[in-house]
């Protein structure tokens, strides 16, 4: 009789527990892909609001008390450790600062499989080409090939079977509204995001100077679900809108561990990346959130844009507040059987594009290409970690200095 196979470990490693997309994308698809058969699923992340979330999936969970940006020496030794410790076969590691860590404690020195995941909308072109990617958008990943790298593309999933139109009761949605402090007659507009001073803080501030100015033509309120460290600066200028209205039009409710009922509560949603796709996924009308003055209601017209570049753009870097305004103002007139419509059309895009079961299944498919791929040898893995260095000290010195950030993106055909 044949022997029953071994399942494959692996150790998935998002770069921390607080609350956001990535990690919440990590941690379901741990969970999604620990369900099919021949794979045990390890997690493995620094200590942060999650951490319960992750001890309720019923997987093996090492929590780490390390912080730091990578390269860190205390957690490539704790890596490599718990590797050996837990008899890991694959590292799968999300977004760059694990990566990196797991280049230098396993790829090479160890010689064992590693898959990265970038769901950030920065390009990480510092990290080895010799290292499986899977980007999150088809943008990042028909460059990435072109530069030559072992590539994937999954877009982040969503559970469509938790989010979805009904899922929470009225009394629910009635709580939220009071808890939002919006009447039956307002519009309740909600955002669900990190606040973060990268990718994020920039839309966030224009936002709320446009809710400031959307006030005074329509009743509405917004709340801001989220924490971050750039909480205190959101927070000042919403102080500065709800003064200059003379009541509160802005409400920071700080991060929740379910956001569900408050994108159910939602007129409208504003957002970008999973957020985004979870607002669609209920059924709400959606206003996508970038960059540089990027604000485009999502219908069938915009759909074939985000579909390519992911649920995110970069504008041409004005009128940021007037661009806001402008989308706020044409979903706030529209009428409601035009907003159900986009409601509709968001959900079943969704479900089509976006499923998290056909996800896992995919994503497993991932993990057995990776497994099978010849392992690159220790003299050129030595080589590699060098080339790793100097192409960070690059990158550290291209966040410091933006206009060296705008050259590189625009030499490697990214919108600056």
């Amino acid at each position: 009789m044949p022997q029953p196979t071994s399942p494959v470990r692996v150790l998935v490693a998002p770069h921390n527990f607080e609350i956001g997309g990535s990690q919440i994308n990590a941690l379901e698809l741990a969970v999604a892909v620990a369900k099919l058969p021949g794979y045990e699923v390890i997690l493995y992340a620094p200590d942060g609001e999650l951490t319960e979330r992750a001890r309720q999936t019923g997987l093996e969970l090492h929590l780490s008390t390390l912080r730091e940006h990578a390269p860190s020496l205390p957690r490539i030794q704790e890596l490599s450790k718990l590797v050996d410790h837990a008899a890991i076969d694959l590292v799968h590691t999300y977004e760059w600062a694990p990566t990196v860590d797991a280049v230098i404690a396993l790829a090479w020195t160890r010689r064992l499989p590693l898959l990265s995941t970038i769901l950030s909308m920065d390009y990480p072109c510092f990290l080895p080409p010799e290292v499986p990617t899977l980007f999150g958008t088809k943008e990042m990943w028909t460059q990435a090939l072109c530069e030559g790298r072992k590539a994937y593309l999954l877009e982040p999933p969503v559970d469509t079977e938790r989010f979805r139109p009904d899922a929470v009761d009225a009394s629910t949605v009635s709580a939220v509204r009071k808890e939002c402090d919006a009447a039956a007659d307002e519009k309740l507009i909600v955002v669900v995001s990190r606040l973060n001073a990268v990718l994020k803080l920039d839309g966030l501030l224009a936002l709320v100077k446009a809710a400031g100015e959307v006030a005074r033509s329509f009743r509405i309120k917004l709340a801001i679900i989220g924490d971050g460290p750039a909480r205190e600066l959101v927070h000042q200028e919403a102080e500065n809108v709800n003064k200059c209205a003379g009541r509160t039009v802005i409400h920071l409710l700080g991060a929740r561990h379910d956001p569900l009922p408050y994108y159910a509560a939602a007129d409208l949603v504003v957002g970008m990346g999973s957020s985004a796709l979870r607002a669609m996924a209920v059924g709400k009308p959606l206003l996508v959130q970038g960059e540089k003055g990027f604000w485009k209601v999502a219908d069938e017209d915009s759909a074939e844009l985000f579909l390519s570049q992911g649920w995110y753009g970069i504008g041409d870097g004005g009128a940021s507040v007037k661009n806001c305004v402008a989308q706020l103002k044409k979903l706030l007139e529209a009428r409601k059987e035009n907003l159900d419509l986009l409601g509709r059309f968001g959900r079943k895009l969704v479900v089509d594009e976006y499923s998290l079961t056909s996800a896992a299944e995919y994503l497993a498919w991932i993990y057995r290409q990776v497994l099978a791929a010849p392992k690159v040898s220790k003299g050129d893995g030595l080589v590699n970690i060098a080339r790793l260095f100097r192409e960070m000290t690059k990158y550290h010195t291209a966040t410091r200095y933006p206009w060296v950030r705008t050259a590189s993106r625009r030499l490697r055909g990214f919108p600056s």
